[in-house]
């Protein structure tokens, strides 16, 4: 993370501007910071162009097809437990204090041509001392998770986002094709290319388009809390962590990989690994998310 911003004091602008009394007040500046993220599969970059290698329990190689996700709340904390609330630039992935990160650097499903990533967040902080950990929760936060598409601007615009069959949009979104393809035990007709976790609320009522009130029994949104966090750090966020108890070329249940449905094998393993209760959507207690961690 990178930090920019100073203190000044006013009785060093009262020497330049002629006041009269000669008292000295520290004036805090609001700061500004760079939070970098990394999309890594073990110690590998994931990009569109590399083909990811020894992927899930079945060690296939596979492809990136998309990589995105919101982040809310983004919270440092102080020594003193004292928490500074960030306040993110407004730019084309982030706006309201939503941010979206897009590590697919190539537009459809990564076969097309070259597009705009955005994998630093940036913003100001009232005051950057003594910061220990960061934390930020996968999201759109609920007063705007659930809306009239037409209505909203970027990033919340990102059509590739939208979760159409909840009225709302996907926390996170990770494709992957594996080598091979997809099987499905129980189905010998069943064949599938692309192995998909889609991250998102479930179990709504209410439509937005006309107006309603929304509201969802499981909003499977993590937080994620990590310490021994300094102004320097930036993130890895490593999908094989995320898909290290799955085999990609088969498929249990209901949608190839996992739509975040309680019905789905595979939800479980997903859920796991971000902390959350596959059958709450909440966090699950004395379960640690491992896929976001601090880069070394």
């Amino acid at each position: 993370m990178k930090l920019f911003g100073s203190i000044l004091t006013v009785g060093s602008l009262c020497g330049a501007m002629g006041c009269g009394n000669g008292s000295h007040t520290t004036v805090t500046v609001p700061q500004t910071f760079e939070l970098r993220f990394h999309a890594v599969s073990g110690a590998q970059d994931v990009n569109c162009a590399q083909a990811l290698t020894n992927m899930g329990t079945g060690h296939v190689t596979a492809h990136l097809q998309d990589l995105a996700l919101f982040i809310h709340g983004l919270t440092f904390i102080k020594e003193d437990g004292s928490h500074i609330i960030a306040n993110l630039d407004d730019n084309a992935f982030q706006s309201q204090n939503v941010a979206l990160l897009d590590f697919q650097d190539r537009s459809d499903s990564c076969l097309g041509s070259s597009k705009p990533t955005h994998t630093i967040l940036s913003g100001s902080i009232a005051d950057a001392t003594d910061i220990k950990s960061v934390q930020f929760t996968l999201g759109v936060p609920d007063a705007l998770n659930h809306v009239d598409p037409q209505s909203v601007k970027t990033p919340l615009n990102a059509t590739n986002m939208f979760w159409s069959w909840q009225g709302g949009y996907k926390s996170l979104r990770f494709d992957i094709a594996p080598d091979g393809g997809i099987t499905r035990p129980t189905d010998p007709n069943f064949s599938g290319t692309n192995f998909f976790f889609h991250l998102g609320s479930t179990d709504c009522s209410g439509d937005p388009i006309a107006g309603e009130t929304v509201r969802c029994q499981r909003m499977n949104q993590p937080l994620i809390k990590l310490g021994a966090f300094d102004l320097s750090s930036e993130i890895n966020i490593d999908i094989a962590a995320l898909l290290n108890e799955l085999n990609l070329n088969v498929d249990r249940s209901d949608s190839p990989g996992c739509m975040s449905s309680q019905l789905d094998t595979e939800c479980q393993s997903f859920f796991a690994k971000l902390g959350l209760d596959l059958n709450s959507g909440n966090p699950a207690t004395g379960l640690s998310q491992s896929v976001f961690s601090l880069k070394k």
